[in-house]
């Protein structure tokens, strides 16, 4: 579909429906002032989620069920060929978008084409993901923060199942290393919960600050962890675990955001991930669409990370050099700014993302072959040939 070569074989619909609605709430939540005084203002009418934390979760789940399921089959012990395919293949997917756009995003502020400061850009905090690891930042390339909480999980998780799986202690090794980073989070979130913020300052120093956000990844990791062990009960209980989730996430719209109360400081930002992982096990079943929108809804799937990078850059330059633009026709103005983060993401994707991911995909599969030597060597006991 639209040039885009996708094996439809090997995606899951039903996380690819998912992964379409995340970037759906994201895009809609930067945007949806656009429909400020038409008939469709508050639409869809009904509260959503926060996308990002779809995005955390699904993360954790995927990944962790590759690494839980790949470990299992060399006798619970992840081996190192496998990590360093991972990392990167992560690299090759992440990297380039993520330097291109922050090259964008500093050129556009520099020039005061978008709003922001790049006072608050350092080349090195950026380029290895640590702008917001403890503490927060504002005010440049605001949409990065989710990354780097990413990245983050990326290099941490695999490189401590090396560690923890040597003794073939993989269903205890998960499960401890999750509820360490899930104890670190809250501990994170208790200890600068003193201070009183308004809603700005909470977002900033609660919610996007990789430290205090790295539990919703590991609660997915969880739900993989019991999709594997736990097959038939995840098959069992899927449809009492989706209606549990959505009954969480009704009781958490109904609560007021107060933020000065333990409950949005500390617990509601892990309810949150919890409520999304309690979906999976329903959203599981679904199987893979023929139709053309179904397939449609995979593109979108395919092209949300591209979606993500650049959607609140369109809104910012549409809110701040075209205010007027079909003052009369809001709607319409708002379906403007969905197309062009399409198109935009879509030529992105053809251009720049695909030819490098083409060529970097060839020298992964050496690196591939060279990695799985190295790994029956080490089963073996012997030295890999050179």
């Amino acid at each position: 579909m639209l040039g885009i070569k996708i094996d439809y074989e090997k995606r899951i619909y039903g996380f690819d429906l998912l992964r379409a609605f995340a970037i759906f709430c994201v895009i809609h939540g930067h945007g949806k002032h656009l429909l400020t005084g038409t008939m469709l203002e508050g639409f869809p009418w009904v509260p959503l989620p926060r996308g990002v934390d779809i995005f955390f979760v699904l993360s954790g789940f995927l990944i962790g069920y590759s690494f839980i399921s790949g470990a299992a089959k060399t006798n619970g012990q992840l081996k190192f060929g496998k990590a360093m395919n991972f990392w990167e293949r992560s690299a090759l997917r992440i990297l380039p978008n993520y330097y291109l756009l922050l090259a964008v995003n500093y050129f556009l502020v520099k020039s005061e084409i978008l709003n922001g400061s790049v006072a608050k850009f350092s080349p090195w905090l950026f380029a290895t993901f640590t702008q917001n690891l403890w503490y927060p930042f504002y005010d440049f390339f605001w949409e990065s923060w989710s990354l780097a909480t990413q990245e983050w999980f990326y290099l941490l998780f695999p490189l401590l199942l090396l560690f923890f799986t040597r003794n073939n202690r993989l269903k205890q090794s998960i499960v401890i290393i999750s509820g360490f980073f899930i104890t670190i989070a809250i501990i994170y979130r208790i200890n600068i919960s003193g201070t009183v913020y308004d809603t700005f300052w909470w977002d900033v120093n609660f919610r996007k600050v990789a430290l205090s956000r790295i539990d919703s990844i590991f609660f997915g990791v969880l739900a993989a962890w019991v999709r594997f062990f736990y097959a038939e009960s995840w098959k069992k209980f899927a449809l009492p675990a989706f209606i549990s989730g959505i009954v969480i996430f009704l009781i958490m719209s109904s609560i007021p955001k107060n933020t000065e109360s333990i409950y949005y400081n500390i617990i509601y930002l892990s309810l949150s991930p919890i409520f999304i992982a309690l979906l999976f096990p329903l959203i599981d079943r679904l199987k893979d669409s023929r139709s053309v929108v179904g397939r449609f809804i995979t593109v979108i799937s395919f092209l949300s990370y591209s979606m993500y990078l650049l959607n609140l850059l369109f809104i910012q330059l549409i809110d701040k050099h075209y205010p007027n633009l079909l003052a009369n026709h809001a709607t319409f103005k708002y379906l403007l700014f969905l197309l062009v983060t399409f198109t935009g993401s879509y030529l992105l994707y053809q251009l720049y993302e695909h030819p490098i991911a083409t060529l970097g995909n060839k020298i992964l599969h050496t690196s591939k072959m060279m990695y799985k030597r190295m790994d029956n060597g080490r089963s073996s006991g012997k030295t890999p040939e050179k």
